[in-house]
């Protein structure tokens, strides 16, 4: 069984193997937005997040009917996690910052099995940094 020290030590080794400093500063600043998002929007309603999500995606050149899509599939996995349906905006919105790190990992060549060590060692510091724990 993997501890959970492990998957951040796997996830930090990854980072550090495949990304240059620059990548790592973008990776910092996608961190950075995603933060005064949910500083600027605590409790966001829908409309919110579909604004914030259209705005993103037709920034990055994405067409109207990828962004339709993006919405229902975040908004359909909000609800099969059980969400309450007010909660299922923050997650929503979650969901973009998740997808904005998967998507720039693939840009820079990382494999799927390496994203994923990568965004469950984030999630864990991000947990134990939240109970305290402080960076490991």
């Amino acid at each position: 069984m993997t501890h959970k020290g492990d998957v951040k030590e796997q996830a930090k080794d990854i980072l550090e193997e495949t990304l240059d400093r620059e990548a790592v500063i973008v990776l910092g600043r996608i961190s950075e937005e995603m933060q005064l998002l949910f500083m600027a929007h605590p409790e966001p309603c829908r409309e919110d997040v579909v604004r914030i999500v259209t705005g993103y995606f037709l920034e990055n050149g994405r067409s109207e009917q990828f962004i339709a899509d993006w919405i229902e599939t975040s908004a359909e996995y909000s609800r099969q996690r059980g969400l309450e349906e007010k909660d299922q905006p923050k997650a929503m919105l979650s969901d973009l910052g998740v997808f904005r790190f998967m998507n720039f990992l693939k840009e820079k060549g990382l494999t799927d099995d390496q994203i994923t060590i990568v965004l469950t060692g984030a999630v864990q510091q991000a947990a134990s940094d939240n109970q305290g724990g402080g960076p490991a």
